[in-house]
C-alpha cells in the first residue's frame, strides 16, 4: 500500500527539498529547488495531499503550485498555451486567498495521480514537473518568483 508521508520523506531527503506538514494534518508543502543556470536556483512551493475520491471515486494524490493571481492585464490565451508543456500536470484557475485573507482567483499548476497506479518515482517526477511548470508561468507572466 502506498504511504504518502514515507514517500515524501524519501523524495525530500533524496533531492534535499524542504518538506513540512501544514497545520491541517495530511497536507504537505514541499519547497522544490529548480536549477536555472550554472549557479542560479529558484524555489517553488508544491502542496500535496491525498484526495479520497478524486479518481472516479477512488483516492488520488493531488498536487498544486501557485503561479499567480488573475488580473485583466494577463494574456490568458498565452497562459493556456503553456499548459501544452505538461505531461503529468496541467494549468487551471482556482478560487484562492490573498495573504490578507481576501478572496481571489489564481492560476495554478496541478496534477492528480491515482493511488492505485502511483510509485514513489512517479510522484517525485510529478512534484518536479508541477513546480517547474508553475515556476515558468510565474516568471513569464507574473514577473518573477513570488510563490
Amino acid at each position: 500500500m502506498f504511504n504518502l508521508k514515507q514517500s515524501l520523506d524519501a523524495i525530500s531527503a533524496k533531492w534535499k527539498y524542504k518538506l513540512e506538514e501544514l497545520s491541517t494534518p495530511g497536507i504537505y508543502r514541499m519547497d522544490v529547488a529548480i536549477k536555472i543556470g550554472d549557479d542560479k536556483w529558484r524555489y517553488q512551493f508544491v502542496y500535496i495531499w491525498e484526495s479520497k475520491e478524486r479518481y472516479y471515486g477512488q483516492p488520488a494524490i493531488y498536487l498544486n503550485s501557485r503561479c499567480g493571481e488573475i488580473s485583466a492585464k494577463l494574456n490568458l490565451y498565452n497562459i493556456l498555451k503553456e499548459s501544452a508543456y505538461g505531461n503529468l500536470s496541467s494549468l487551471t484557475i482556482t478560487t484562492d486567498k490573498r495573504a490578507d485573507g481576501s478572496d481571489c482567483e489564481t492560476i495554478i499548476c496541478q496534477a492528480a495521480l491515482p493511488v492505485e497506479f502511483i510509485t514513489e518515482d512517479m510522484l517525485s517526477k510529478t512534484i518536479f514537473e508541477v513546480a517547474n511548470n508553475a515556476d515558468i508561468v510565474e516568471e513569464k507572466y507574473f514577473g518573477g518568483d513570488g510563490n
